[in-house]
């Protein structure tokens, strides 16, 4: 831990962001010093995106003032404009051009010329050769095409990129999540490098051991607010997870015999054992339970949404069982698993979940159309009276013959759990159920998840909001690159004892 003395670098006051109905930043204040390394945490729609985009100027800012250096940023401040100013942003997914080489990416727009209008090739590989060594990235050539890099080597060219402009605060967000614990590691040591060469760097990430490994400080928001900022030496995980929630964690006495409390004479709807794909799924194993809706929690790049392709046959599992009600099936596409009464709600509902060039019924009875045909003829009244139906259980709030493209998302959705409902199944997937859908929508959508696990059947739901996991979920499941690492029981279920073990199980390096 490195104390920071004198005039901070980079000053952020009383800084404001309004959306219609959402404030996104609330009266924002906040500084860095050259060299510091700063953890920015919190749930989703907290608001650390919104502030750190404001800040690399992909939106701009309401109100507030922003001083790096003892500069102004404008009030109409754009990426090129930050860049300028020495503020770079790393995103998840990285803004390289494939198909040019390093020294060109490094040096994109402000490549060095002859004449004043030609490109100095030599200089600029030259140039882009010093950056990388900065970084002791001596491995990387500088002609090599950044498609033939691994993502490491990637990240590394970014930062080269960012150090070419003079860059004083870099942003990382989630830099960790596609890489291993030796990349990960080799991750740790660049930003060390950075810190010496008084670079400051904002490090977001949801994964506590990296956050305490790696930062100075850690800056925690809540609610479009900066609830606080505190010296990581001086707090720890829970006090951390706390601020993020804004409520005391609960820690229970677990006894034994808790663990079969509801399952011990439950029927078991699907069991799953030893999934593995070969690539991202490793040895995944669990049940799932008449009558229960199973979460599956975990931080990006957990691969939750993997395992549910791979079990509903989207993707192939290389090896490991799965059972329906005692009998094992063999799932090699989605539509054996229909066969099998599994049915899997994509996250993406506009591509993989809905004909958006269909009216609303014929979406509705698109997976199962034996109940509304007869001898390669339709039954238009049929398929209006299973329509009216599902609209009726489900409030769908459109027409039958309205194109299902100009529908709300919540309404979409609906449409889509429709489909799934009229096709018999006795398991639904709910892959992140209700992204980009209002708050009322929601409450519909989980009295649906809700009803659906009570008639006898099952429900499994992956969510990257806990809230909505401690709402829904009878039990989660924590995933971690592939594995599944901890389970949470129904007397553990909340959103502060979800988020905690979201942090620090599904943090920790897999055995």
């Amino acid at each position: 831990m490195s104390t920071h003395n004198g005039k901070p670098l980079l000053e952020i006051s009383h800084v404001n962001k309004q959306y219609p109905g959402v404030k996104a930043l609330d009266d924002v204040s906040l500084s860095m010093h050259s060299g510091e390394v700063m953890a920015m945490l919190g749930e989703n729609g907290a608001g650390k995106s919104t502030l750190m985009k404001v800040l690399s100027g992909a939106i701009s800012r309401d109100s507030g003032d922003i001083l790096l250096d003892g500069r102004p940023l404008p009030m109409d401040n754009t990426p090129l404009t930050a860049r300028a100013f020495g503020i770079a942003i790393i995103y998840q997914e990285l803004s390289l051009l494939p198909q040019l080489d390093v020294a060109e990416n490094i040096f994109l727009t402000h490549e060095p010329t002859v004449l004043g209008k030609f490109i100095d090739y030599k200089k600029m590989h030259a140039m882009a050769r010093t950056q990388l060594d900065k970084l002791e990235a001596h491995d990387i050539d500088t002609h090599a095409k950044v498609e033939t890099l691994s993502l490491p080597e990637r990240q590394l060219v970014e930062i080269a990129k960012a150090l070419a402009v003079d860059c004083k605060v870099i942003i990382m967000d989630e830099p960790t999540t596609s890489l291993t614990w030796e990349e990960t590691d080799h991750l740790f040591e660049m930003v060390r490098r950075l810190k010496k060469q008084n670079v400051a760097v904002v490090y977001i990430s949801h994964r506590m051991d990296e956050v305490f490994q790696i930062s100075d400080t850690i800056a925690v928001m809540r609610d479009g607010r900066l609830i606080d900022k505190i010296p990581t030496e001086s707090t720890d995980s829970v006090k951390v997870v706390e601020l993020m929630t804004g409520k005391l964690l609960e820690h229970r006495d677990r006894r034994p015999e808790d663990c079969k409390v509801i399952y011990d004479d439950a029927h078991v709807i699907m069991e799953v054992k030893d999934a593995t794909d070969g690539k991202k799924i490793k040895n995944a194993s669990f049940k799932v339970y008449a009558n229960e809706v199973l979460g599956f929690a975990g931080l990006v790049g957990a691969q939750r949404t993997e395992l549910a392709r791979a079990i509903f046959g989207a993707d192939k599992l290389v090896r490991g069982e799965v059972s329906v009600s005692g009998r094992k099936i063999f799932n090699r596409s989605p539509k054996d698993s229909i066969k099998n009464r599994i049915g899997y709600l994509s996250e993406n509902r506009k591509e993989e979940g809905l004909n958006l060039g269909m009216t609303l019924e014929e979406n509705v009875v698109l997976i199962d159309m034996s109940k509304v045909s007869s001898r390669g003829y339709l039954s238009r009244s049929k398929i209006r009276e299973i329509f009216d139906t599902y609209k009726q259980s489900t409030r769908i709030k459109g027409t039958a013959k309205q194109l299902v493209s100009s529908l709300s998302g919540g309404n979409q959705q609906k449409v889509v759990i429709s489909k799934w409902l009229h096709s018999g199944c006795g398991l639904l997937i709910f892959d992140e159920p209700t992204r980009g859908i209002d708050v009322a929508a929601k409450a519909e959508i989980y009295q649906i998840i809700r009803r659906f696990a009570e008639e006898q059947m099952a429900a499994i739901v992956i969510s990257s909001d806990v809230r909505e996991l401690a709402d829904v979920c009878d039990r989660v499941l924590v995933m971690s690159r592939g594995e599944i690492v901890h389970e949470i029981l129904p007397d553990g279920i909340s959103q502060e004892n979800i988020l905690h073990s979201i942090v620090n199980k599904g943090g920790k390096k897999n055995g």
